[in-house]
């Protein structure tokens, strides 16, 4: 017995009855937007890069028509990044529960919204929570990337994603085809708002390390903290990193951040790289830090994309065949692992990355590095 087709075929079965199950016709084609009030819920529960890669593409969305009331389904850790987004009205939050899951199910049928617009691009033949949420809805309209089994879950399918060629952002943007938004000459770069008060706290932050460090050159921020070990650097390597950007730009400020359970190597790094240890206990404090650093440095795709969102030139280490998760329309070098981890960087590739990477700072045009001035 071939157990992979058994598999698919058990997959194709319960997709089906989702779909069936599902408000709407099997096949449905764009309303009229303007027609009347549409309230629209975009699913993205995943992690915090992903969020932040989203909120181009819901910006254009809320602004396609002045009638669209949008809501975002995502998890908690990630909920921090729509904070003050004016393009969003509410956030839900989806716990890894099935109490809280089938609680959050019942909300979402109750808001009566019209179209449920699934967010992850990248998905396979398989997936289960979010198609089970679009049913939940009992939204008319549901919007997702074609390709696969999906045409049994969504009815409105856009291009299916390739990843090998497109970046995250530029594929995430044809969900909003269906809203009559002409992806070329669009604005899809992500959207991180940061408060007065966030901003002023990390200006004092910024403040004190120049202090610390009697510097008063660009605010270079290390993030040595990631999502996940396989590309946690080693603190040696960090530190060798660290030491070569303070003897080639003496006069930078260069704070060193992380996650909390870091702590010890964040500091660490900073003592012996000729750099200062920033606290940013939430991520938060860590999106404001990048919001008015001038270049970044890190392991963390999180990172780059926040980067990306104020156009912050950045250095990124990042495994071979991932470029869909890189830096967006920003000036940038990467050091590029294979194999189990980010250990199959050595010190001296990311001093040649991070050369590149001062050379084209330094070559550019001032157009090119005013953001980061």
């Amino acid at each position: 017995m071939d157990l992979g087709s058994v598999e698919r075929a058990w997959r194709r079965s319960w997709m089906r009855v989702i779909g069936s199950l599902s408000s709407g016709a099997s096949v449905a084609t764009a309303p009229d937007w303007d027609s009347r009030p549409w309230r629209i819920l975009y699913l993205r529960a995943q992690g915090i890069g992903d969020v932040i890669l989203a909120t181009g593409v819901l910006r254009a969305i809320a602004q396609s028509h002045a009638t669209i009331a949008l809501d975002v389904l995502t998890t908690p850790a990630a909920a921090p990044v729509l904070a003050n987004n004016p393009h969003v009205r509410q956030v839900h939050t989806l716990r890894r529960s099935l109490g809280h899951t089938i609680e959050l199910a019942a909300s979402i049928a109750r808001a009566r919204y019209d179209v449920v617009i699934d967010g992850k691009i990248t998905r396979g033949a398989s997936f289960i929570r979010s198609p089970v949420l679009t049913m939940a809805s009992r939204a008319p309209y549901r919007i997702g990337v074609g390709g696969g089994n999906h045409g049994a879950v969504f009815n409105m399918c856009v291009p299916a994603y390739d990843r090998s060629t497109t970046h995250m952002i530029d594929g995430s943007a044809s969900l909003a085809l269906p809203f009559g938004i002409r992806l070329e000459g669009t604005d899809f770069r992500p959207e991180i708002v940061i408060a007065p008060r966030e901003r002023e706290s990390a200006e004092r932050a910024w403040a004190g390390a120049a202090r610390a460090r009697s510097t008063n050159g660009h605010r270079w921020l290390v993030n040595l903290s990631a999502g996940h070990a396989s590309r946690r650097w080693p603190d040696e390597r960090w530190i060798a990193l660290v030491s070569h950007l303070r003897a080639r730009r003496p006069d930078a400020t260069i704070a060193v951040i992380g996650v909390e359970s870091d702590t010890a190597s964040i500091q660490r790094v900073a003592s012996e790289g000729g750099a200062v240890a920033i606290a940013a206990p939430q991520l938060r404090d860590a999106l404001a830090l990048v919001s008015t650093s001038a270049r970044v440095v890190t392991c963390d795709t999180s990172i780059t994309h926040a980067a990306s969102a104020f156009c912050v030139p950045t250095v990124l280490l990042l495994e071979r065949g991932q470029d869909q998760w890189a830096s967006w329309n920003t000036p940038n070098e990467v050091a590029y692992w294979s194999g189990t981890s980010v250990s199959e960087i050595d010190a001296d590739s990311a001093r040649d990355t991070l050369d590149r990477f001062l050379a084209r700072l330094d070559s550019a045009p001032a157009r090119e590095t005013a953001s980061a001035s």
